[in-house]
């Protein structure tokens, strides 16, 4: 499949995942209410994080390793899905029951019942939610691009977003005293068929290669092999939600959902990225070990001017009416927001646009170690800067320090991608469409 058709099939599904997404936050928003809708949105963003920290990087790993291989590399295939296994089985369990067992410790003012259903719904969401991540890449890495594309995006990918809108839904309808617990359970739920699906799948690919596994070695590797790409992964993710956990510590319940809502609403401009981050990761992990990286470097300009240019368009409504859209997206209450964190949450993204995929080629030429090493900096920063103004100048300022952190992370990554391989990512006003359209994805 060209490059240009990869992109119209995952932008097609990652369009039904947006509206997944926007059914999924509308009735989370409606049904808790503004006390609170701030710390589901912080609940899922940790649990996506722990599921980040279980895999060890395997997932991402694999995406790289497995668009290099063909059916007949048994030993590396072999080697891939033993690792993945062990991780399944091992460290990922390991990281939801602590996490499950963590929010039952530290809620115990709840009723028995509903303190149960919340651990339970935190432990099942950080072991479903790392599921998808390993079989979306997968998936992704061996050219299933179809069906990739249905379990990659917001909440996701569209088939997840989809269940679990309608089992949250359900509990909304039927079990409204449940409240938080039985949101987080109804959305730990969403993954289960997708992913049961998704396993079948992959397992196409390297059903065929030794099975022999011993679980203990198997993860001793992984972890020499991908800790990198775990700790490339882990900080990413704790960088994209450090704000609204200081949110949740610092400012009143309303102002937390506040918040969660404007960053919520901001990623849904991220679909042009995404689509070309996604799109592109088994192209550049082949390209970049190529001498010749001019072709790369053309493809890579080409994607990030498409990627701004969309993501421009998105990013305009929400600039002109945000009061507006959050009141349709999000139900009535929220539309009182303060208009200038939602503006700069949004216009963080477009400077990420702008730079281009600088930190995935890094990662895919076996670089990951100056994403990581960038991100842990500037993860304190936001931490020590952003707990400040946040204590000082509330949801505003904790809305500045967001912007000025990101902002200068992807422009200090672009930096280093044109340093240590001296390839631009950034936007051109030369694009070259037809290069784009007829490489093969």
């Amino acid at each position: 499949m060209s490059i240009g058709r990869a992109i119209s099939v995952f932008v097609t599904w990652y369009g039904m995942a947006i509206l997944g997404y926007l059914a999924l936050n509308g009735i989370a928003s409606r049904f808790l209410g503004q006390a609170e809708f701030g710390y589901f949105v912080g609940a899922v963003t940790l649990t996506a994080t722990l599921g980040q920290l279980g895999l060890i990087g395997v997932h991402r790993s694999g995406l790289r390793e497995a668009s290099r291989l063909g059916h007949d590399d048994l030993d590396q295939l072999g080697e891939l899905r033993r690792g993945v296994r062990a991780t399944l089985l091992l460290s990922l369990p390991a990281v939801s029951v602590a996490s499950g067992a963590a929010i039952w410790l530290l809620q115990p003012g709840r009723p028995p019942m509903n303190r149960f259903m919340l651990a339970a719904g935190m432990a099942l969401l950080v072991y479903l939610s790392g599921q998808q991540k390993v079989w979306s890449n997968y998936l992704r890495g061996f050219g299933h691009v179809r069906f990739a594309s249905m379990l990659e995006g917001r909440s996701g990918g569209a088939l997840v977003a989809f269940f679990q809108a309608a089992l949250l839904l359900l509990v909304w309808l039927l079990f409204p005293s449940w409240g938080l617990a039985g949101a987080l359970l109804a959305v730990a739920l969403g993954y289960l068929v997708p992913d049961v699906l998704a396993w079948r799948w992959v397992s196409r690919s390297w059903g065929h290669t030794p099975a022999n596994a011993r679980l203990w070695r198997d993860l001793k590797q992984v972890a020499r092999r991908d800790w990198r790409f775990a700790s490339v992964q882990v900080a990413l993710m704790v960088n994209a939600s450090v704000e609204i956990w200081i949110a949740g510590v610092v400012l009143t319940g309303a102002d937390t959902s506040a918040f969660g809502a404007a960053q919520r609403l901001s990623m849904l401009i991220v679909l042009p990225m995404t689509a070309i981050q996604i799109v592109l990761s088994p192209v550049i992990a082949r390209m970049v070990v190529q001498p010749d990286r001019h072709p790369l470097q053309e493809i890579l300009r080409t994607g990030a001017t498409a990627a701004t240019a969309a993501t421009v368009v998105l990013w305009l409504p929400i600039v002109i009416a945000p009061n507006a859209v959050m009141r349709v997206v999000f139900g009535r209450g929220f539309e009182d927001t303060p208009v200038l964190p939602v503006i700069l949450l949004c216009s963080a993204l477009v400077v990420n646009a702008a730079m281009g995929l600088a930190g995935l080629t890094l990662s895919m030429a076996h670089r990951e170690g100056i994403v990581a090493s960038t991100q842990w900096m500037t993860f304190v920063g936001r931490v020590v800067v952003g707990t400040v103004a946040a204590s000082l100048y509330g949801l505003t300022g904790l809305a500045i320090s967001s912007f000025a952190f990101s902002s200068v992370f992807y422009v200090w990554i672009w930096v280093r991608v044109r340093r240590e391989l001296g390839v631009n990512t950034a936007t051109t006003l030369h694009p070259d469409i037809r290069l784009v359209r007829e490489s093969a994805n």
